[in-house]
């Protein structure tokens, strides 16, 4: 059996992941390089079965929220909270309900600009896909 060709590869991660890895491979004898192996092959298994269009739509492929995109679910929570909408509309002088209205304002002015970035990374993502992934 001839072995398979490798070639060499320099990564840069940080010192306290580099230490888990060193742990994680010494408990489970199995080298960094073929963890990584292995997962860069689940990977290629996985997009070798999707379009790019599933990938985007797939939620299990989701890239981690950015602080922006936590901050506004947050706010979206906030004000989907039913006692705190009931108590603005019963009491619109009140500091929180101009307080709830400015926050509302700036939801909707956030929420476009994130669903206008959002989608153009989508196309992005998508015609990379097509350049790279294309048969």
């Amino acid at each position: 059996m001839e072995p398979e060709s490798k070639t060499r590869l320099n990564l840069y991660l940080s010192k306290e992941l580099i230490e888990f890895a060193k742990k994680l491979s010494y408990v489970t004898n199995v080298s960094i390089s073929r963890m990584l192996e292995e997962y860069l092959k689940e990977q290629q298994n996985l997009v070798s079965a999707k379009t790019p269009f599933q990938w985007v739509s797939d939620t299990t492929f989701a890239v981690p929220l950015s602080i922006e995109e936590r901050e506004l679910q947050d706010l979206e929570e906030y004000l989907s909270n039913q006692e705190e909408k009931d108590f603005c509309a019963k009491n619109p002088d009140h500091p929180r309900a101009k307080m709830r209205q400015k926050l509302s304002t700036e939801h909707d002015t956030l929420f476009l600009e994130q669903r206008v970035k959002k989608k153009q990374q989508e196309k992005e993502l998508i015609q990379r896909w097509m350049e790279v992934f294309s048969p």
